[in-house]
């Protein structure tokens, strides 16, 4: 692939060719008929501009007319495969470069739609129409204010300051440490066995997150919001947001996609 290849994949799409997405405020928000969109969802909602899979596809169209893509793996009837979580994995070649792509749905149909524009952001289709927000979730600066338990009144709230480096060493004395929780693995990640089943990412989860995009090559705040919209099927504007679920599937997804590109 060449540079005039590359910027061709990347140029903004026409207003005609942009759709767009409704994310509700609330996950609890009535849900009505949108003056925006016209489709019946929570209101309020905020509307993201996203490109639909036959304009993706046409872009591949006009700058490789024999890109191609296939499933990681196919099943014993010849078949796409998907993997334990339903979601199906490909590699998409353009100009002669392959990259990796992750979808889902609710057909085999949908799931390819979604695997091959998951693919095609990673040559950077469309990626100008994704993440409206900066990525402030390892931001330096950034430090989230957390309540003590119910059962301790009287305790001062703890604050915790997010680092994209973890504490090297940390001084205490024995009485402390008879008292303190055990540690966490160096990594800032929990084993498996142990990973959160519900509620928001951890904060050691969002050290991993952020580690994981360096390690499989993704910069920059847009791209990373973009890679976890197309992963998890819904807009991603910070991943505050995200659940541990979420959080545990992205971590995953981009281990898998560094191991691949090394």
């Amino acid at each position: 692939m060449d540079e005039k290849q590359a910027a061709a994949l990347r140029k903004k799409f026409s207003p005609t060719s942009i759709g767009k997405l409704p994310k509700p405020r609330s996950a609890q928000s009535p849900k009505g008929q949108c003056g925006v969109c016209g489709g019946y969802h929570g209101l309020p909602a905020v509307h993201l501009d996203y490109v639909g899979h036959a304009a993706t596809t046409d872009r591949l169209l006009q700058v490789d007319p024999e890109w191609s893509w296939e499933p990681m793996a196919y099943d014993m009837s010849g078949l796409p495969m998907l993997d334990a979580n339903r979601n199906l994995w490909i590699k998409l070649t353009v100009c002669g470069v392959t990259r990796i792509g992750v979808g889902d749905g609710k057909s085999l149909k949908e799931c390819i739609g979604d695997a091959i524009r998951n693919a095609a952001m990673r040559f950077g289709v469309a990626l100008d129409l994704w993440a409206k927000e900066d990525l402030q979730a390892v931001d330096d600066h950034e430090v989230e204010q957390v309540a003590p338990p119910a059962a301790q009144p009287a305790a001062e709230p703890a604050t915790r300051t997010m680092s994209r480096k973890p504490s090297i060493s940390k001084v205490a004395t024995e009485d402390q440490r008879q008292h303190e929780p055990a540690p966490e693995p160096d990594d800032g990640w929990s084993p498996p066995d142990d990973k959160p089943k519900g509620g928001l990412r951890t904060e050691a989860q969002s050290v991993k997150l952020h580690a994981s995009f360096g390690d499989a090559g993704i910069k920059g705040r847009d791209n990373c919001l973009a890679y976890l919209t197309n992963l998890l099927g819904h807009p991603v504007e910070s991943t505050k947001d995200l659940t541990a679920t979420e959080a545990h599937k992205a971590i995953d997804a981009l281990a898998q996609d560094a191991k691949d590109a090394s």
